[in-house]
């Protein structure tokens, strides 16, 4: 599956030219510097894809931002992706690629865990902070990320 497909699947719409040629590039670049509204939170999606593709990727993608509404936005984002990735048939291949980061006796249970760190919200644990191997996509803003350092 492309990525254009993966991302149609979870979305409904196809990527912007800029975010497929960030999931198709060979390495993660230093800095993604691009204005407001350009859809930077896609990359997330673009993150979540390859490393379900075997291209060099952390399994923890953070997500931090000096905004809250930005990060709840985001971690609403991911948990679309996290949710599509477990009910949508299309994506089966891709969920398996992210589950096997587990082992062949023990794979993940779920293909991506999300979270959100940010004052205000109760902090959920479950999963991704337990097991090293979970990919998952934390949200937060920096003021939390420095708290909780």
């Amino acid at each position: 599956m492309i990525f254009a497909e993966f991302f149609f699947v979870i979305h409904g719409n196809t990527p912007f030219p800029w975010q497929q040629m960030l999931a198709d590039r060979e390495e993660w670049p230093e800095a993604i510097d691009l204005p407001t509204a350009s859809g930077k939170t896609a990359c997330l999606d673009a993150a979540i894809y390859r490393l379900a593709t075997g291209k060099p990727m952390p399994r923890r993608i953070w997500f931090v931002v000096d905004r809250r509404i930005v990060v709840d936005e985001a971690h609403e984002r991911a948990l679309r992706m996290a949710r599509a990735l477990c009910d949508k048939p299309e994506l089966k291949a891709i969920a398996d690629a992210l589950r096997a980061f587990g082992d062949g006796e023990c794979p993940l249970e779920s293909p991506l865990a999300v979270a959100r760190l940010r004052g205000g919200t109760w902090r959920d644990d479950s999963g991704w902070s337990r097991d090293p191997r979970q990919p998952a996509i934390i949200c937060s803003t920096v003021d939390q990320l420095g708290s909780s350092l």
